[in-house]
Order: C-alpha cells, then structure tokens, then sequence
C-alpha cells in the first residue's frame, strides 16, 4: 500500500495511492484509514512530505562503504534534524548563504506508525508505519571543515536539508531494499539496506531507550559510498526500491 499526503486547491489531504489515482482517507496515516469516496488523480495534485514528524534522526556512519577506513561505532550513531528542514518532493533544495559543498546523502527513512518508548528490537516492526526515500542534504564545511561546527545544526537542519518521500510504501520487507542516487541522470550511490551495519530494528530499539518515538517521527536510516556536492541546478532523484522516485532540483 502507499500512503500519500497532497495538497489541492491549497487543501491538505491524506491518501492511498493506487494504479496513479489517490483515494482520499478521513483523518491522517494513523488511524482507520477509512475513504472518504473522493478521489484525485496523482498528476492534479501537489505531493508533499508524507508525514509532519515531531522529530527527524539521522543515523551517522551506518554503511562500510560510507565511513572508509574507519572502525564502525560500537553502537548506533543517531542525532537530530529539525523537523523545519524537511522538504516536498519535486520542490527546491536551496543552498544557504556561505555554503560552499553541499552534499547529496541518499537513504531509506522509516516512518514511526505509534507511540514507541522502551521498544524491544524483536517488537520493533510493529512500531513502523512504513518507508520512503530520503536525502539527509549535508554541508559539509559545517560538519568538520574551516567553518566547522560543534553541532550540525546548520550543516544537518538548514532549510529544505531533509527531503523525503514521494508517499510511504507499506510492507515491505525494509532489511533487503535497493537504494540508489542519481545526480543529473547519473548514478553516484548504489546499495541494498542489507548493508546497514544496525539494522532498523536495532536503531529503533537503541534510540527508543532514552527517547520516545511519537506517530510520524521519521529515521534517516544513513547513506553508502562516496558522496559529492551539488550545485545549482542540479537535480538529485533518491530512489528505494518499491517506494517511487524522491526527485528535487537544486537552487
């Protein structure tokens, strides 16, 4: 199933896609998802993130072939994005003022369906509503170059950093799901969510120890390989394999 948040005539809409028609459902993703008997064609509409999450975890240094020849972290690496760095597909990822190498990170991101606290990892499927492409945008001479930070907060959470979506694929076995990148056309990161060095289970459970997952809350799982900056007019496409195509220009 995909579950998709639009906009129409400047209205904000929940839905289930199907075959390009969205069925509208009364409510949000986390209730019955009973229709409403009102339907809207996918080309007619404004797509936007799929959920409005309390809080955005990224999950730091996750795939071997991200983090090179360093050791892998003893435990999952999470840290926050604000939700305001969000952003709607087919939208504009715009580079700040001073920002000088901004990075693409394309990733899985999982979608929290409940109130999750003290979850224990055999459980942890049972607290995710789904999954979506992502991209945890990335300057990274605010991560650790001249104009280093001491927190990301710019260099994670500047506005329009943490695109995700097109809409939320239900079901799907979220451990084995091809990932790639494309840059202008091209691919620059190739990857299967086998390769995460914690899985989501695991990162669900670790991060639910101290902090409490809310409905909609969103986990950038982490990014592979090598990654490069953009530039504008770029276009970035993430795409997770049976979760559609998250496509934004560059500006």
């Amino acid at each position: 199933m995909y579950l998709i948040r639009y906009e129409v005539d400047g209205r904000e809409h929940h839905g289930i896609l199907e075959d390009g028609e969205i069925a509208e459902i009364e409510g949000d993703f986390f209730g019955a998802l009973d229709r409403t008997g009102e339907t809207a064609a996918l080309a007619d509409v404004v797509v936007k993130y799929p959920t409005s999450p309390s809080k955005i975890i990224n999950v730091a240094g996750n795939y071997l072939s991200h983090i090179g020849d360093s050791p892998p972290f003893n435990k999952p690496q999470p840290f926050l994005a604000t939700p305001s760095s969000a952003l709607d597909p087919d939208q504009s990822i715009r580079i700040p003022a001073g920002a000088e190498n901004v990075h693409y990170e394309g990733e899985m991101a999982v979608i929290i369906g409940r109130r999750a606290s003290n979850v224990p990892e055999s459980s942890a499927g049972d607290y995710i509503l789904g999954v979506c492409a992502a991209n945890d945008v990335s300057e990274r001479d605010w991560q650790g170059g001249d104009d280093n930070d001491v927190q990301w907060w710019r260099a994670k959470s500047a506005d329009t950093f943490s695109p995700f979506g097109p809409w939320i694929a239900t079901g799907l076995d979220y451990s084995n799901l091809d990932l790639a990148t494309r840059l202008n056309g091209e691919t620059v990161q190739s990857c299967n969510t086998s390769e995460l060095i914690y899985g989501v289970d695991e990162v669900i459970a670790f991060v639910t120890r101290y902090m409490t997952l809310e409905p909609g809350d969103v986990i950038f799982t982490g990014t592979s390989g090598e990654t490069s900056p953009m530039s504008a007019g770029d276009v970035v496409e993430v795409e997770l394999e049976g979760c559609g195509v998250l496509r934004n220009t560059v500006s």
